[in-house]
């Protein structure tokens, strides 16, 4: 009887100590103190994800863009601006490019976030020489994975009024580009593209830094971003033969340096109107042999026209459903500046035309 006592006293002291440890060591999936509320509000977050907040987001976009082909060569040289680069000659072509996303941020500490982001890209191409026997179109077609993109986002400055009304954040990004593309059109063993395939990343890691503010006032926010993209050699356009590297084609897409301004208007809880401008300067893009050299780019060729300025704009519509759950759809028109030529690939080669997509949000 003694024994069954103390064994109960022992059990009924461990459970003691248990139950009042357990809300003093809190996992990394539970609220932790100086978290953050989350509001329901778009326009009164800040954009950074918040303490130990888990975010998922599945993003979809279709841009369909306008190129061309040189009349020369064959159907599937990839062609430049008209009037500085050929003639064209029955080349118009259609570029269809369809990116589902899945991303992941997880908020580090109040201040420190983390994000991945794993695209896949299907793509197809067609022009007026792509044609059956009977005439119909006959579109090359490919899909693979894009290039990941991670890095860190930290806020600088957070501040709130009592009443909600009033608040701002400041953050700086680093965001790495992974490799995860495939860089090759194809094989040129028996001619140009013997072998076809649609590029879908650049084969080289890249980074972009870039500081972002966003000031609410009321009903309104307004954000505006500057950074800078470093785009380092890249794509291998061909590889005649693997062993012996008879043939390297290699492309070094220009950096850039992007400004972008958004106005955010909520005038209900769960529903924001959106307007984004985005302004980017590109330096020329080279292409040329694989040489000796660092960067191994250096001699070559610059591509006429493919350096200046680009404009474009955005409008998207959001939801936010409860803290938890949100959906957002947006198009975008280009207003000027883009040439076309090469594959419409943001890395690579951003070319004239309309993206259309969404992104659907779960934050816990």
């Amino acid at each position: 009887m003694t024994q069954t006592l103390r064994t109960a006293l022992g059990l009924a002291a461990i459970a003691a100590v248990v139950g009042a440890a357990g809300p003093a060591s809190a996992s990394w999936l539970q609220p932790h103190t100086l978290q953050e509320a989350v509001p329901i509000a778009d326009i009164e977050r800040s954009l950074v994800a918040g303490k130990s907040r888990l975010v998922f987001d599945f993003g979809f976009s279709w841009k369909q863009s306008r190129s061309h082909f040189l009349a020369e060569n064959g159907v599937f040289n990839v062609g430049f601006t008209e009037g500085t680069n050929f003639v064209k000659e029955k080349n118009n072509a259609r570029w269809d490019y369809v990116r589902p996303s899945i991303s992941l941020t997880w908020g580090f500490s109040k201040n420190l976030d983390m994000f991945v982001q794993v695209p896949v890209v299907i793509a197809a191409v067609v022009n007026d020489r792509m044609r059956t026997d009977d005439g119909s179109p006959d579109p090359i077609r490919s899909w693979g994975l894009g290039d990941m993109h991670g890095g860190v986002r930290f806020q600088w400055m957070r501040s709130r009024s009592d009443d909600g009304k009033f608040s701002n954040s400041l953050v700086s990004t680093l965001d790495m580009k992974f490799p995860t593309g495939s860089e090759s059109p194809g094989s040129y063993i028996g001619g140009p593209n013997n072998v076809a395939t649609i590029v879908t990343g650049t084969g080289s890691w890249g980074w972009d830094l870039s500081v972002r503010f966003k000031q609410q006032i009321a009903v309104i926010a307004v954000e505006a971003g500057l950074g800078f993209t470093w785009n380092p050699t890249a794509s291998v356009m061909y590889l005649i033969e693997d062993v012996e590297n008879q043939f390297n084609q290699h492309l070094d897409p220009g950096d850039v340096v992007h400004l972008d301004v958004g106005f955010t208007v909520q005038p209900i809880q769960h529903l924001a109107f959106r307007a984004d401008w985005f302004l980017e300067y590109r330096t020329p893009t080279r292409w040329g042999s694989t040489v000796k050299a660092f960067p191994a780019c250096k001699n070559c060729a610059p591509i006429a026209d493919s350096n200046g300025f680009w404009m474009d704009l955005r409008g998207t519509l959001i939801a936010d459903f409860d803290t938890h759950f949100g959906l957002d759809g947006y198009f975008e028109y280009t207003l000027g500046g883009r040439r076309a030529f090469l594959w419409p690939l943001e890395e690579i080669s951003p070319t004239r035309g309309w993206t259309a997509g969404g992104n659907i949000s779960y934050r816990f």
